[in-house]
C-alpha cells in the first residue's frame, strides 16, 4: 500500500510534536453547531506530521552545524476527542466498547456494592483527580499546545485558542475544563532518573528505514499498529477515521523518595560505612536490574553486569556535568557517541534465561520482544512528558515526598485494547505475564508484577500509607545483588506502590481530512 500523507496526520502522532514545555487542556463542548465552525477555522492552524518532521529536522540541522544558540521559539497544537466528544459532533462512532466506555470504567476498581461491569481496572478510585471522573461532568476533548516555553503556550492559548471558539460576548463554543502542563526535564529523563522514551517503534512508511536498520533488535512495523485503516489495521473503523489513532492520557504520579528509599533497603552493604562506595555501585546496579537499563539507558541485555558508561557521581545529572568538565572540547563529541551507544534499540531478550535482564524489569515486563513473539502488534508510540518539580536531595534522603511530581503518559495506536490496555492489565498486571516463567523462578511462581506500574486491587494497599502494601506485600523474582545470577532464580522481593494513577480519558486525534470532511461538517 502507499505510505500514509503526512500532510494528513496531526504530528504528536509521528513524529511527535517538537517541545520543551506542553499543556493539555481539557473542554466540554458546549455548542455543538458553533463549535464545528470554529474547529473549521482552527484546522489550518494545526501541527501535521510533514509540519512537525520539518520543525524537527531543521533542529536537528542547526545542531549539527552548531548554530543552535538557546530555545528556538516554537508553538505547537493537535487536538483529539473522546467518545461523548465524537458523539456530540454528530459523527459515525466506534464499535469499540473500551474506546466508548472511556478510562474510567475500564481501568478503576469497583467500590462496595458497585457494578464489576462498570469498574473493570484496578485503580483506586479515591486516587483519580475529580476531574477525569464522570461525576465532574464528560470530558469532550483535550488540546495538545507544546512550545518552547510557558509563557508560548500561554500566549498561544490565550491569543489563539480562546478567541477561536468565542461565541459572542462572554460565550463561547467550548468550555475549558482544566489543564495540566509538563515540562522536559535535563538530559530527557524522568523523575526516577532514567533517561525515557527510548525504544519507539520504528513505522513502515513514515519512518525512514534505512537509518532505523537493526540486526537484533524490534523489527519495522506497519503502520497500521498506530494509524486506523493503515496496514494491517484489523479493526472495524469508520471511514472517516482513516489515519488518525486512539490516543491515550494518563497521569501517573511518582514517588521518588519513596522508591530510592525502598531500593537502598535492598543493599546490605549500605549498613556498613566501611562500604559505602560500593553500596553505591550495587544500588545502581539494583535500580537498573527493576528498570531494565542503567539510567544511561544502555540496556542491561547488553550490559548486565557494569554500566557501560563513565560514572564520576551516582546522581546522573552531576556524572554529566563532572564529564562535560573532565572531557571539556570534547565533550559534545563523546555525548553524541555516548547517546547513540545508549540509546540502541538493537537487542532481543534470550527466553529462556534472566542472566542479565530480569524477567520482572519494566522494560521486559512491558516490552518483552523475543519472549513474546506477538509483541509487536502490541507496540505505541510514546509521547509523555514529566510534570512537577525535580526531587531535592534533601527530600529524596528523607524518604518521603514532599511535592507531587509524575509523567503526564500519552500513547498512540490503532486499538487501545492491543496497545495501552494490553500492556498495563495482561501484562504489567498479572503475575505471569506476558509470558510465564514459573519454571525459571523456582517453580513455586511466576517472576510478579511490573514492580514499577504494577497493580494491585486497592484492598492489598494499606489504609495509612498510600505507597505500601498490606502483609503479605506482593514479590517480584529479582536476583540477589551480591550473587551471580543462577539459572533459576528463586530470590524473590516485597515491592511497593512508587507509582499512582491519578486519572485519564481515552480519546481519538483525527486526520486532518476526517477533521475537514466530518467532524467540521454542519
Amino acid at each position: 500500500m502507499a505510505a500514509p500523507n503526512k500532510k494528513n496526520i496531526q504530528g504528536d502522532i509521528w513524529p511527535r510534536l517538537p517541545k520543551k514545555y506542553e499543556t493539555f487542556v481539557f473542554f466540554r463542548i458546549t455548542k455543538p453547531a458553533e463549535f464545528k465552525k470554529h474547529l473549521a477555522g482552527l484546522v489550518p492552524l494545526l501541527t501535521t506530521a510533514e509540519d512537525a518532521f520539518k520543525m524537527r529536522e531543521n533542529i536537528y540541522k542547526m545542531k549539527a552545524e552548531g548554530t543552535l544558540k538557546g530555545l528556538i521559539k516554537l508553538s505547537a497544537i493537535n487536538v483529539a476527542f473522546s467518545a461523548k466528544g465524537l458523539a456530540k459532533l454528530g459523527a459515525e462512532g466506534f464499535k469499540d466498547d473500551v474506546f466508548n466506555n472511556g478510562m474510567y470504567q475500564d481501568m478503576t476498581y469497583p467500590l462496595p456494592g458497585e457494578d464489576p461491569k462498570l469498574h473493570q481496572g484496578l485503580d483506586d478510585q479515591h486516587d483519580w483527580y475529580h476531574q477525569f471522573k464522570p461525576t465532574n461532568g464528560a470530558i469532550h476533548g483535550v488540546f495538545t499546545v507544546t512550545g518552547d516555553s510557558d509563557q508560548t503556550i500561554d500566549k498561544t492559548i490565550s491569543t489563539l485558542i480562546d478567541p477561536m471558539f468565542k461565541v459572542g460576548k462572554g460565550e463561547q463554543s467550548m468550555q475549558r475544563i482544566f489543564s495540566q502542563s509538563g515540562k522536559v526535564l535535563e538530559d530527557d529523563r524522568e523523575h526516577f532518573g532514567w533517561v525515557d522514551g527510548i525504544s519507539q517503534p520504528v513505522v513502515m512508511g513514515l519512518d525512514d528505514l534505512a537509518k532505523k536498520t537493526m540486526k537484533n533488535g524490534m523489527k519495522p512495523i506497519p503502520n497500521g499498529v498506530i494509524l486506523v485503516g493503515g496496514d494491517e489495521d484489523d479493526g472495524s473503523h469508520p471511514a472517516w477515521a482513516k489515519d488518525g489513532s486512539f490516543m491515550v492520557f494518563r497521569t501517573y504520579e511518582q514517588k521518588v523518595p519513596e522508591f530510592v528509599m525502598w531500593c537502598a533497603s535492598n543493599i546490605k552493604k549500605l549498613a556498613h560505612k566501611d562500604k559505602q562506595a560500593e553500596a553505591l555501585v550495587e544500588l545502581r546496579k539494583f535500580s537498573s536490574r527493576v528498570m531494565g537499563r542503567w539510567p544511561d539507558g544502555a540496556p542491561l541485555e547488553l550490559d548486565g553486569d557494569k554500566d557501560p558508561n563513565e560514572t564520576l557521581d551516582p546522581d546522573p545529572l552531576k556524572n554529566n556535568q563532572l564529564l562535560r568538565e573532565k572531557w571539556g572540547d570534547e565533550a559534545d563529541k563523546k555525548f553524541k557517541e555516548r547517546e547513540e551507544k545508549n540509546h540502541t534499540d538493537d537487542f532481543n531478550y534470550h527466553p529462556d534465561d534472566q542472566l542479565r535482564c530480569p524477567y520482572a524489569s519494566h522494560i521486559r515486563k512491558c516490552g518483552p520482544r523475543n519472549d513474546h513473539p506477538p509483541h509487536p502488534k502490541h507496540l505505541m508510540l510514546r509521547r509523555g512528558i514529566p510534570y512537577g518539580p525535580l526531587t531535592h536531595p534533601d527530600e529524596k534522603a528523607g524518604g518521603v515526598s514532599q511535592h507531587e511530581r509524575g509523567l503526564l503518559f500519552v500513547s498512540y495506536q490503532s486499538s487501545i485494547t492491543n496497545g495501552f490496555r494490553t500492556v498495563q492489565k495482561d501484562w504489567a498486571n498479572t503475575e505471569n505475564g506476558p509470558n510465564d516463567r514459573t519454571k525459571q523462578c523456582g517453580g513455586a511462581q511466576g517472576q510478579g508484577i511490573d514492580p514499577i506500574i504494577g497493580q494491585l486491587p486497592p484492598d492489598y494497599r494499606d489504609k495509612e500509607d498510600p505507597t505500601i502494601y498490606e502483609h503479605p506485600a506482593p514479590v517480584v523474582n529479582m536476583p540477589d545483588i551480591e550473587k551471580p545470577v543462577p539459572d533459576v532464580n528463586k530470590h524473590f522481593i516485597p515491592i511497593g506502590r512508587w507509582v499512582i494513577p491519578r486519572g485519564g480519558e481515552y480519546f481519538f486525534t483525527p486526520s486532518i481530512s476526517g477533521l475537514q470532511d466530518t467532524l467540521c461538517k454542519a
